[in-house]
């Protein structure tokens, strides 16, 4: 065989890999990574409720479909609204506790969850909020068992938020909603973090990722379109939280987000200078004062 074909066998050979690498091998392994990891960042919060002199009990529920959920749980006053705490991807209750300790001192009852394959939440796949709704829906049903009728809303930040608004259209006893450094959707979310982690554009080899997923773990594309659920849901009102210099959920998708709910209760905070799931260390007080007002504002029952 002469030298010259021998390299372009080499170079077909190398080819052919390169394409099954980057349409095979990128997309199994993005699917994988995506519904498969099990982390956690470590918690630059204090860990433990008696650090933010928050009072709770360990509860455990289960989901619709069998996995075993783990959260703490603070009753309030017993006149003011229950609220139910999400955290975002690869956190765990602990990320929501210094707000749910803040919530707590004005009354309202607090619920904080470890979704699945978080915390101490028994292990499962990762859907980035499909099948975490899920585990939302049976927060809700445990708080609303303890909260003797009154008003729940629930809090999220990042994956917790999108959670949330995709729970709310399945749990009709949630009225309101803070959706803090929320996504659009799974599949725009996909692509936009392969195009900040690759810097590659997104076309095709998130869309084969996102179409993987969606056929291992059983759903359609508009299960996880939070922007549509946030649409179909009039009744529910939104204060949807943003920080300026967040390049994982920029500003814009919140605008997006806010211009879907019709509510007329409905509003949004962008706060400045705060990066990706940061807007309440960054500036507390408006933070606060922010949620507080609109769930006085939407649950008058609310103490202020």
């Amino acid at each position: 065989m002469s030298t010259r074909r021998r390299l372009r066998r080499i170079l077909l050979a190398l080819a052919v890999a390169g394409v099954l690498f980057l349409f095979v091998g990128v997309p199994v392994g993005g699917s994988f990574l995506i519904t498969n990891t099990r982390f956690s960042f470590p918690d630059r919060e204090a860990r433990a409720p008696s650090e933010h002199g928050l009072d709770v009990g360990p509860v455990q529920f289960v989901a619709e479909d069998g996995v075993r959920l783990h959260g703490w749980w603070n009753a309030g006053d017993g006149r003011s609204p229950v609220i139910v705490f999400v955290h975002g991807l690869n956190r765990s209750r602990v990320e929501l506790l210094e707000r749910a300790a803040r919530s707590r001192e004005r009354g309202y009852g607090a619920l904080l969850i470890d979704l699945r394959n978080h915390g101490e939440s028994d292990d499962a796949y990762t859907t980035l909020g499909v099948h975490e709704s899920r585990d939302v829906c049976a927060a809700v049903r445990f708080a609303a068992s303890r909260a003797g009728g009154r008003p729940l809303a629930l809090w999220g930040v990042s994956l917790g938020a999108s959670t949330a608004l995709l729970s709310a259209g399945a749990c009709p006893s949630v009225s309101d909603v803070i959706a803090d450094s929320a996504f659009l959707s799974f599949d725009e979310t996909v692509s936009h973090h392969f195009e900040l982690i690759t810097r590659l554009p997104s076309f095709p080899i998130a869309d084969l990722i996102v179409g993987l997923t969606r056929r291992r773990m059983g759903f359609a594309l508009e299960d996880g379109d939070v922007e549509r659920a946030v649409a179909r849901r009039p009744e529910v009102a939104v204060l949807f939280i943003a920080g300026s210099d967040d390049v994982r959920m920029p500003p814009e998708l919140a605008r997006r987000l806010r211009a879907a709910s019709t509510n007329p209760l409905s509003d949004l905070l962008v706060v400045e200078g705060a990066s990706h799931g940061r807007a309440f260390q960054t500036a507390p007080d408006a933070y606060l004062g922010a949620v507080f007002r609109f769930l006085e504002a939407v649950m008058p029952a609310a103490g202020a």
